[in-house]
């Protein structure tokens, strides 16, 4: 039996070459995916964005990792596609959970991520100047605003922030509450504030009811790093 051909040297050095150019090709398109920015044109199109970068976030595959060349690219400007509201809790960092990087989100942080007049006022610069197509309500598992507001604590000015968060939550006779229950009231939570922010004012009203911003509630847990995002 004639044993196997051994593969010429002029071969190998054909299928090696070929090797090394699919891999350039693979580097240079996933470089190009790192630089480039999301065309964001409407609420649906930002909305996607967040989904996948939480799943990138989730896959350990971020792309939004280059704060360097972020800088660069935003020193002249921002147009922020989504503006999120989001609780202070440090292990909700929404530019992170949702692999956004620099220059991408408005955000801001409040205990228990309750809407005010200054939360409102930062939301209709970021709507009616900067165009930002989407608005995010983040809530997030165990929440100690949240949990604040059901175990009625009293502290100074954080009294009047949990009484923001009370109508979210339904009296229970038992104690201590089950956690589904602190959960469920996150959850509620959330939607309060996705109204709120609708009925309260008038600029974002009327870009929602013309459709060009887009309201929407997600759920963070902090257990696994998922974003779950509201389909109402």
């Amino acid at each position: 039996m004639k044993s196997a051909k051994k593969p010429s040297s002029s071969m190998l050095s054909f299928q090696t070459k070929s090797a090394l150019i699919l891999l350039a090709l693979f580097s240079l398109g996933f470089s190009e995916r790192k630089a480039t920015d999301p065309e964001i044109n409407t609420p649906d199109e930002a909305l996607n964005e967040l989904i996948y970068g939480n799943n990138r976030f989730l896959d350990n595959a971020m792309i939004y990792t280059d704060y360097q060349e972020q800088i660069q690219k935003t020193k002249n400007g921002q147009h922020p596609h989504s503006f999120v509201l989001s609780c202070i809790d440090s292990r909700v960092p929404p530019e992170i959970i949702l692999d956004q990087g620099i220059g991408h989100l408005f955000v801001a942080r409040v205990a228990g991520n309750v809407e005010d007049d200054n939360i409102l006022g930062s939301m209709e610069y970021a709507v009616e100047v900067k165009h930002t197509k989407l608005i995010l309500v983040l809530g997030h598992s165990h929440c100690g605003a949240v949990q604040g507001a059901i175990d009625n604590v009293k502290l100074e000015h954080l009294t009047q922030l949990t009484e923001q968060i009370k109508p979210a939550f339904s009296k229970h006779n038992t104690y201590p509450i089950p956690e589904h229950i602190a959960e469920e009231t996150s959850k509620q939570n959330v939607r309060l504030t996705m109204k709120q922010i609708y009925e309260n004012s008038a600029t974002i009203k009327h870009l929602v009811d013309e459709g060009h911003v887009k309201i929407v509630g997600a759920y963070y847990d902090i257990h696994t790093g998922e974003v779950n995002f509201f389909k109402n």
